[in-house]
C-alpha cells in the first residue's frame, strides 16, 4: 500500500481527534479541554466489523477519508471530519460489482465502543463510564454516563441511515467487549449504495445532550426499559406523554400494560419505523439469564437459584404455601453453598423471604458484609446496580441498618439506573 499525506490526527481548537494508521479506526477523541483528561474511546470505535481491509487514505478539509476493501465487490468510503458541531462521521457502503450482493444478519457493521471497560473500583469510578443506547429503527442515539456521577459527557446521534441492531462483542467472559452497530441485512444492486451518517459530540449535562439530539430526532423515554409482565410503562416523546403507543400491531393507550416475553413497541405513532423490541420478562429472571457475575462454577448456573427462590418468595407470600416456602429457603441456601456465593454482588434477592427465617437472615448479613469489604473485583455495571440492589434490601431486612451504605451506593449506580432514556427498573413500594 502506498502511503499517503493523509493526516493520522487533526485539531480544531483545543478540539481534537487521532486515528489509527493501518485500521482508520478512532484512536483518541478530545473534544472539550479538561484539567483532568477523561478517555471517552477505549474500545473499538469507527472501524469497519466484516472481513475488510483499508486501502486508501486521503487528507481532506477538516479531516480525513478512509476507503476499505470487502473480499467481494463491497467497497466503503469513510468520511470522517471534525467540526465546531464535533465529530462526524459519514460511511458509504457501495456495490462497485456487476452482480447483487446479498448482506446477512450481523455481517456488516461499524465498531461504536466508548469508555465502558471494566477495572477495579478505584480505577472504574474515575476513569470509566456507562454506556447507553436506544434503537428504534432510524432513530439511534447512544449517551455515555461516568461512574462517579458526574453530569458530562460524550454523546452519538444517527443522522442519516438506519442501525438494525448493536451487539458486544464478548472475547472473554470476564471483560466488557466491543460494541458494533449492524447493518440491515438486504441486498445491493450494482452500484447501489448504503449510507450512514453520525455526530460524536460533548454534552455538560443531560439537558445539552438532548438540544443536540432533537436537532435530528425525537427525544424517546421509556419507563422502566425493562418491564415486567404486568407492570405499567409510560412512554414520553419531547417531554410529553404521547396518548397512545402501538404494541405488537394495537395501538393502546399509553401508559401500558407490559405482555408477557418478548413485545414491539412503536412510541411515536407518525413514525412507524421508531419500532423498539421490549421484554416483560421478572427482573430476577431477566438477572439470572444475563447477569455476569464472577463466581468460577463451571457446572450448573450459579445464578439460576436466585430466580427459583424469588418465584417461590412471592407465590409464598400470595398463598402462603408452606411447601412453597420450604423450597424457596431451600433453594436460597443452595445458593450459599456454591463456590464464591458470598463474594459475589446479587441483585433481586428475595427480602421478604430472607427477613422470615433467621438462618437465612444470617447467611444474608454473611453475604452483605463480604461484598462491602475491599477488593479488586472488576467493577462492572453488573456490579455496581447489585451493591446498590443488595443494600437497598438489606435496609428492608435489617430495618435501617444499612441504609448509609445504601445510599451511597445508589449514587455509584445512578447513572445506570436512571439513563437518559427512561428509568432502568421501576420498584413499587412493597417491592422487597
Amino acid at each position: 500500500m502506498k502511503k499517503s499525506s493523509a493526516p493520522i490526527e487533526i485539531e480544531r481548537g483545543e478540539a481534537r481527534v487521532g486515528w489509527h494508521y493501518c485500521t482508520g479506526q478512532v484512536e483518541s477523541l478530545e473534544l472539550v479541554p479538561s484539567a483532568r483528561p477523561f478517555t471517552w474511546i477505549r474500545g473499538v470505535f469507527g472501524m469497519p466489523y466484516g472481513m475488510c481491509y483499508l486501502d486508501k487514505r486521503e487528507g481532506i478539509a477538516d479531516g480525513v477519508r478512509h476507503v476499505y476493501e470487502y473480499m467481494t465487490d463491497l467497497r466503503l468510503t469513510v468520511t470522517r471530519t471534525l467540526t465546531d458541531e464535533g465529530y462526524t462521521e459519514r460511511y458509504v457502503w457501495q456495490n462497485v460489482g456487476k452482480k447483487a450482493i446479498s448482506i446477512a444478519e450481523g455481517e456488516v457493521g461499524v465498531y461504536v465502543t466508548f469508555a465502558e471497560q471494566y477495572d477495579i473500583r478505584r480505577v472504574a469510578i474515575h476513569y470509566r463510564a456507562f454506556t447507553h443506547c436506544l434503537l428504534a429503527g432510524d432513530v439511534f442515539y447512544m449517551a455515555n454516563a461516568r461512574f462517579n456521577g458526574a453530569s458530562d459527557g460524550y454523546g452519538l446521534v444517527m443522522r442519516e441511515g438506519r442501525v438494525a441492531a448493536v451487539k458486544e462483542e464478548r472475547l472473554r467472559p470476564t471483560e466488557r467487549g466491543d460494541l458494533i452497530a449492524f447493518m440491515p441485512a438486504g441486498t445491493l444492486a450494482p452500484e447501489e449504495t448504503v449510507a450512514w451518517e453520525w455526530t460524536v459530540f460533548a454534552y455538560e449535562n443531560i439537558e445539552a445532550f438532548w438540544r443536540f439530539v432533537r436537532r435530528f430526532a425525537p427525544k424517546i423515554e421509556i419507563t422502566p426499559l425493562l418491564p415486567e409482565a404486568g407492570q405499567t410503562v409510560t412512554v414520553k416523546v419531547d417531554d410529553e406523554v404521547v396518548p397512545t403507543v402501538v404494541v405488537d400491531g394495537e395501538t393502546v393507550p399509553n401508559p401500558f400494560v407490559a405482555k408477557a416475553g418478548a413485545f414491539s413497541l412503536v412510541p411515536v405513532a407518525e413514525r412507524p419505523d421508531t419500532v423498539l423490541s421490549l421484554s416483560g420478562v421478572s427482573h430476577e429472571e431477566r438477572w439470572a439469564s444475563s447477569y455476569r457475575g464472577w463466581c468460577r462454577v463451571r457446572s450448573a448456573n450459579p445464578r439460576r437459584p436466585i430466580a427459583d427462590s424469588v418465584a417461590y418468595a412471592r407465590r409464598f407470600a400470595l398463598s402462603a404455601d408452606r411447601e412453597d416456602y420450604q423450597k424457596a429457603v431451600d433453594s436460597l441456601s443452595a445458593y450459599y453453598r456454591k463456590f464464591g456465593a458470598y463474594k459475589t454482588p446479587q441483585a433481586f434477592m428475595p427480602g421478604v423471604l430472607i427477613k422470615s427465617n433467621d438462618g437465612l437472615m444470617a447467611q444474608f448479613a454473611r453475604h452483605v458484609t463480604t461484598v462491602l469489604r475491599p477488593n479488586n473485583r472488576p467493577y462492572t455495571a453488573d456490579v455496581a446496580f447489585a451493591e446498590y440492589d443488595m443494600l437497598r434490601v438489606a435496609d428492608y431486612v435489617f430495618e435501617g441498618k444499612y441504609r448509609q451504605e445504601k445510599d451511597s451506593a445508589y449514587l455509584r449506580a445512578l447513572p445506570l439506573i436512571k439513563t437518559p432514556f427512561g428509568d432502568l427498573y421501576s420498584y413499587t413500594a412493597d417491592e422487597r
